[in-house]
Order: structure tokens, then sequence, then C-alpha cells
């Protein structure tokens, strides 16, 4: 699941990271595996938001299934706004459609990462995040992998909600795309190996940047 603000107007925003990843990855920008059902023109297009306008209260989530690496995968949105994001959760759980916690990985924005950088663990607090807290009262647990995209840091004295519903300056896009391309190889990993060949792909990663 990426996590994001629906609509046009917060597409490119900091706090859509989980979106952007996701959108690339079906567009074959961001990864190598991911493979798109035949027939499936029409939910591409709804995932995208193309002929499906999102609105608060439009449905809890929209969703495509895909295959990674020769798993079935089905890549979520929530339809909903940022800190209402466990309801689409919920709405999975309820639904038969996510059954297990270890199948699951949010994909989000993290302003205490710089950009460029990326953090996957198996567990931990909502930071200060709204969607998180969302996710994890939903859940009722904190125990579900998360992936960090950085977009940070937030600079000393402005606000927090400006910040992350703001848009990247042109010299900082570029290293954000790099750390989106990063991103979808560790998605794939966790799909293909779990969290520690998703942990190992990241350190391989950021050795070689290093």
């Amino acid at each position: 699941m990426g996590l994001g603000n629906p609509g046009a107007g917060y597409r490119k925003t900091r706090h859509n990271a989980g979106f952007m990843l996701l959108d690339g990855m079906v567009e074959g920008r961001f990864g190598r595996g991911i493979e798109i059902r035949r027939g499936a023109v029409e939910s591409v297009k709804n995932f995208f938001g193309i002929r499906q306008k999102f609105h608060k209260g439009s449905g809890l989530y929209t969703d495509l299934e895909v295959e990674i690496k020769g798993t079935d995968i089905l890549l979520v949105k929530p339809n909903t706004f940022m800190n209402e994001s466990g309801k689409a959760l919920t709405s999975l759980r309820t639904g038969g459609r996510l059954k297990e916690l270890a199948d699951l990985l949010v994909i989000m924005d993290d302003v205490d990462l710089e950009i460029g950088r990326l953090r996957i663990r198996q567990k931990g607090s909502a930071g200060g995040h709204n969607g998180m807290k969302s996710i994890i009262d939903a859940l009722g647990t904190d125990e579900f992998s998360r992936l960090r995209i950085g977009v940070g840091p937030r600079p000393s004295g402005s606000d927090m909600v400006e910040y992350v519903l703001g848009t990247f300056r042109p010299d900082e896009w570029d290293e954000f795309t790099r750390s989106l391309e990063n991103a979808a190889e560790v998605v794939e990993a966790w799909v293909d190996g779990g969290f520690d060949q998703a942990q190992n792909e990241l350190k391989k990663l950021q050795s070689t940047k290093n």
C-alpha cells in the first residue's frame, strides 16, 4: 500500500511519495519485475486517476492486481485523505483481501530522512506521520513492514503541513526520483524474499551510493 492524498492537486507533493512510487512502477519507470495482467487497461487508468476522480468518500481505496517476480500482488492507494488511511486497510481485512499482516508493506514519506535515503522496518511507531498513525490505530498493532522514503529534512521553523503538502524544488527532484528507483528495487526484493531480502537489497543500494 502506497500512502498519499487523492486528487491532482496533491500529485507531486512530498506527502505523495507512496503514490508516486506505485504509479511509477505501474508505468514501468521504476523497477524491473512488474507485469500487468492482459485486459487491465481500464483498471490501470483508474489506478492513475485518469478516469476516476478521487474524492473523500468516493471509495476507500483503488487497487490494481499485478505480478511481481511471479507473485500475485495487490497494489493499493487509499482514496481517503492521509489522516484516514487506516480505513482502506480495515476494508481490505474485512473483505478478506488482506489475511496476514506479514503480507502488508506500507510505503510512506518521511520528513526525518533526507531526500535520497530509504529505511525499511518490520514494526515501529507512527513517528508523527498521520497516515501511519491511522493505519496503526485501524490494525491495532504496529507490527507490519513499512518502507520510508526520505523527503526531508524539513527546514527548521517551517510549518509541517505546508512542507509535506509542498512540491519538490527542481534541485531536489532528480535525487528524489533516484530514490524511487531504489525503492522499487527494495519492494521487488520484499515480494521475492520477504523483509530480510529487502533489507539486504537496501543495504547494497546504500553502500553503492556511498
